[in-house]
Order: structure tokens, then sequence, then C-alpha cells
């Protein structure tokens, strides 16, 4: 069954002194990118934030990589959400991924906007064959890293702290001045490194919407576990959460359309 995809707009207030929009996506999981792209075009972003987790490049237990540490009962609920997605592919078959989409999403993309990227828990590492189209599609990869940029007259600054997080980056980063944006995969890094801290805007993913959706909350997420605070919507006025471009889980998203988002930025 083919997936469901809306486009969903925020509006930000921010100190800048003019506009900006961002288009955010995150979890392509190598999946198709024509209706992510269709919908980006539609949003016509000054910049493409990709918060993670493009590539699949993790182990073959399909176990990936974090920096915070699992309680035992939310690893023991991880292994069993993951039997039972096993489960469902068994009956209804598994979700393909292919390394081409990734690189068609960038090559693509990149002729919309400029492109930045952080990298998510399904990319441990990353081939040679994905640094030479990211850099040949003009995408910056933040690795625990950051760069600053002239957009429409203003200076941004903008960082992408990893799934193995460097914390001494993180401060680094933190106390630099200028309007921040931070590329985050994990929203539930947000307690625990991020809330309270010098970012102005931060965007992630990681949840995929909590899966399956009742009442507008998210069911289960990765890191969180169940009825997770943050899965999908803006947070504090700072943090935004996408649904996810994809769904990687046999078991199907429900009330939970894959998304892509655009933020517009405001005096």
């Amino acid at each position: 069954m083919k997936d469901k995809f809306i486009l969903t707009e925020y509006k930000v207030t921010a100190g800048l002194p003019g506009k900006l929009t961002l288009g955010l996506i995150s979890d392509l999981h190598e999946h198709d990118p024509q209706e992510v792209l269709a919908l980006l075009r539609q949003g016509k972003p000054d910049m493409i934030m990709v918060a993670g987790d493009t590539f699949e490049r993790h182990g073959s237990d399909r176990d990936t990589i974090r920096t915070a540490e699992e309680g035992i009962l939310e690893k023991m609920l991880r292994r069993i959400l993951m039997q039972a997605d096993d489960l469902f592919e068994r009956i209804f078959g598994e979700h393909k991924h292919e390394t081409e989409y990734a690189y068609q999403f960038l090559r693509e993309a990149g002729r919309i906007a400029p492109v930045f990227l952080s990298t998510g828990n399904h990319e441990w590492y990353l081939l040679s064959e994905d640094l030479e189209v990211i850099e040949e599609s003009g995408g910056r990869l933040l690795n625990n890293a950051d760069c600053q940029i002239c957009i429409n007259g203003m200076t941004i600054r903008i960082g992408g702290l990893s799934s193995d997080a460097d914390l001494e980056w993180l401060n680094e980063f933190c106390a630099k001045d200028g309007y921040k944006i931070l590329l985050c995969h994990h929203p539930e890094y947000y307690d625990r490194y991020l809330k309270g801290r010098g970012i102005d805007l931060i965007l992630s993913g990681h949840a995929h919407g909590g899966q399956i959706r009742i009442w507008n909350r998210g069911i289960y997420a990765p890191g969180q576990g169940l009825f997770p605070k943050y899965t999908r919507g803006i947070y504090d006025s700072r943090l935004i959460v996408t649904s996810g471009s994809s769904n990687t889980a046999s078991v199907p998203r429900w009330g939970n359309p894959c998304e892509v988002v655009i933020i517009r930025i405001s005096t």
C-alpha cells in the first residue's frame, strides 16, 4: 500500500532582518523520493534541511547507534517491536530501499535549494560514493560540525548534531554568536542536551510520528518509549519534529502520513 504524504507548514518568528523559508525532511531511508521532491518544490524553500537517516548504513542486526543510554524496559520493548515488525514483514512483504533513491534525492534537491544534512542512527558510516554524491550535489554534511552561510542578505549558522553526539562540539556551537539552527535527528536529545541552550531552532525526525497516532498522539518512538513526548509538531516554539518521509516498518502507519515540513521564519 502506498504511503500518504502531506505538506505541513509552521511559522516561526525570529530576530532576523528578513524572511527565510526552510524545507525539512528526515528519515528518507533510501525510499523513492519523488513525492518528497514534489512537495519541496511546492514549498519553494530557500534551504533544505535533512535531519538524518537519508541512507541505510548500519549493522546486519538492524540495531542502530545512539549516544543516550536506553533503560532496560525501553530496550526490551524495542526488541519486542522489532520481532513484531519481522512478523508483519513475513505477512505483508519487506520494505525495499535502494541507495540510488538517496542519490536521486540529493541530486534533485540540490537543484531546488542548498541542502544541509546531519546523520542519523541508521548512518553508522557513509561510503565514499555517498560522500561524492553529497559533494557533487552541493550538499553540506554536518557531522558534529557547523558552518556559517549568508542567505537573503542574512548570516545564519547551521550545525549538525549526530546520533553519536559530540557534546564538546555542541558546547562550542551553543557559545557562538548569531542565529543558530541545529539539525539533530533525535528529538529525545532535546531534554537531555539541548533544552535551555543557546540555539534558536532545532530540527528533528527519528520518531516517525509515533508510527500509529491516536487523538493526535504517537504510540511509540525509539528512545522515548510508549506515548512519547516529541513525535510530530513544534515544541517550545523552537523544536520542530517531522514525522518523516518514509515508512521503514512493516507495521503500517495509521493516522500518521509521511510529511515534508516547510518552516517560514519571519521577523
